[in-house]
């Protein structure tokens, strides 16, 4: 199995000093950092580095969840880079990420959503801070949903969901349930569904990662970069795909989609590596290098590289 050449991708994005000067600056990084050293700190900076083996992310508390989902919806159709300048105002608008204070601000006037989608700059602002005051008022109202969340990690490790698949399974029951979904994984009692507010698949993927689950969360970076390095796992997870989408009870195509790349990440990811940190690492490859347009035809796969080189430019697939 051909796998991420992770060396590479940490010389192509720090090895250059404009670009590492860039990453640098936004994620205040140390910018005298070696390449490897700086991709590490890059992915401690953006704080999703998954929780220890046996590690209960149940026991998150409901500011936690907040937050995780918040920072998730902050993500949707903007640069990252940009939100973290004004994450401060978000967090003091929410109280430091308190639903019950958020809630509460709502429901007297103090806060409405146009207060949100001013740190939230993009198309999809008002969207985006709409779904996160309905997040703050569905924790309120029903507290408790990180165990809720690990209700729902056992019910799909006991149909057999491996750990590859348990957390893309998760990321597609909490952001596109259909009827079957419910029917086989039922939601808590005092709940209709599982669906959270402003998610599908990808952006419950990256709620899950903020609550230190470890899966990828295959956005438009990571499918174009993935669909040039990797077309032959893409065709050789297809069928695993179908199968998860069918043990889901799902037809959905973009679902599909979003469970034959996590299982491409999951396949590609090399040993001693996980998957939250090969996505960060390959995330950033493609919003500051390798971006959309402008490729340069380089595949960042051990396979195509001896071990220890930089890589060899070899035509991406089309």
């Amino acid at each position: 199995m051909p796998l991420v050449h992770l060396q590479a991708v940490s010389e192509r994005l720090f090895g250059e000093e404009r670009i590492r000067r860039r990453i640098c600056r936004d994620y205040n990084l140390d910018s005298t950092l070696a390449p490897a050293q700086a991709a590490a700190a890059l992915v401690l900076a953006i704080g999703q580095t998954p929780l220890a083996s046996g590690s209960d992310s149940g026991a998150h508390d409901d500011r936690t969840i907040f937050r995780a989902a918040a920072r998730a919806l902050a993500s949707n159709c903007r640069s990252w880079a940009t939100f973290l300048r004004y994450e401060p105002s978000l967090a003091e608008l929410t109280g430091d990420y308190d639903p019950a204070k958020t809630a509460a601000d709502v429901r007297a006037g103090r806060l409405q959503v146009d207060d949100l989608a001013v740190c939230m700059p993009g198309q999809t602002s008002r969207s985006d801070a709409r779904a996160m005051l309905l997040w703050a008022e569905t924790i309120d109202a029903r507290p408790g949903l990180g165990a809720e969340l690990r209700r729902l990690e056992r019910l799909l490790l006991a149909a057999g969901f491996d750990a590859t698949a348990a957390v893309p399974a998760m990321a597609v029951v909490l952001g596109a349930p259909s009827r079957e979904v419910h029917r086989r994984f039922p939601p808590p009692p005092e709940a209709s569904t599982w669906k959270r507010p402003g998610m599908g698949p990808v952006l419950a993927s990256e709620f899950l990662r903020n609550l230190r689950w470890s899966g990828f969360k295959p956005d438009r970076h990571i499918i174009r970069l993935f669909r040039q390095w990797f077309p032959d796992v893409i065709e050789q997870m297809a069928a695993p795909a179908r199968e998860l989408c069918e043990r889901l009870g799902t037809r959905r195509k973009d679902v599909l989609e979003f469970l034959n790349v996590s299982l491409v990440g999951a396949a590609v990811t090399p040993p001693g590596h996980n998957y939250t940190e090969v996505d960060n690492l390959v995330w950033a490859l493609g919003a500051y290098v390798e971006k959309k347009g402008s490729e340069s035809g380089t595949r960042y796969r051990e396979d195509d590289v001896p071990t220890g080189a930089r890589p060899r430019r070899i035509p991406a697939a089309t």
